[in-house]
């Protein structure tokens, strides 16, 4: 068999297994100039090289797709890759964190937002109003109807409750924004999971039925030789020529 050189790398090879490089695909083509400027592209490529060039292809695909994913995907796919965990207890993790201010701001809001502070709070208006309605009969109210000193009281309170109770409201949406995120994360990575299983199922699959056609036409191969070995056993002599004259 004649043998040619590849333009590419210049190893010799079979002429039948050099491609035209008029057939190859442009993004292969694009790949060969830009790593061989010198490469006229009218000679035959090589088999390793144009599957070489066939996996960069592929790979500058891949690329270019991971970078139009956001960060988060990407992180994910990196722990994919590492076969990390992508679980974790964000309650946990969120409370390590905190604050001395945040600890008490949370406590803070929790107890104002119980029966036990409407209860204690409840009690103590109704005993400040009876003080100082016995008080009014008895002529030394310290703070006289309509009550102005519980009023500015009860504003204080007001003012500073409220962004205390703000202050843990926010953090609890922060938490709940981690607790959402890690939920998409592992959403994400069961459905690559659960992607990369039915490729592998469809692999195993088309494996199985390459099997069955090989040994399918091996059965083909041996019912043809043993057809033509019977012909041949039962091939019937030729038949004697006629004597003359009869």
């Amino acid at each position: 068999m004649a043998k040619a050189n590849c333009s590419v790398c210049g190893t010799a090879v079979e002429t039948r297994d050099l491609a035209n490089p008029q057939k190859l695909e442009d993004e292969i083509v694009n790949l060969i100039h830009k790593e061989h400027p010198e490469w006229d592209g009218k000679h035959g490529v090589c088999t390793k090289c144009r599957e070489q060039y066939r996996a960069k292809k592929f790979l500058g695909y891949l690329e270019d797709e991971y970078a139009k994913i956001s960060d988060l995907e990407k992180n994910l796919v990196t722990k994919i890759a590492r076969r990390g965990q992508v679980a974790k207890k964000v309650n946990d993790e969120f409370d390590q964190d905190m604050t001395t201010g945040e600890r008490i701001a949370d406590r803070v809001a929790q107890f104002g937002g119980s029966w036990t502070f409407i209860l204690i709070f409840g009690g103590i208006l109704l005993t400040w109003v009876c003080i100082n309605s016995i008080s009014l009969i008895l002529r030394t109210p310290f703070d006289p109807f309509p009550y102005i000193l519980l009023n500015l009281v009860l504003s204080m309170l007001a003012a500073l409750q409220a962004p205390v109770i703000m202050m843990s409201q926010n953090r609890q949406s922060a938490k709940d924004r981690l607790q959402a995120q890690n939920d998409y994360e592992i959403n994400l990575m069961a459905e690559m999971e659960i992607r990369d299983l039915h490729d592998k199922l469809d692999g195993l699959r088309l494996k199985a039925w390459h099997e069955l056609w090989q040994l399918q036409q091996q059965q083909i191969q041996m019912l043809e030789a043993l057809t033509n070995h019977l012909k041949t056993d039962h091939k019937l002599p030729p038949a004697a020529p006629a004597a003359p004259g009869n």
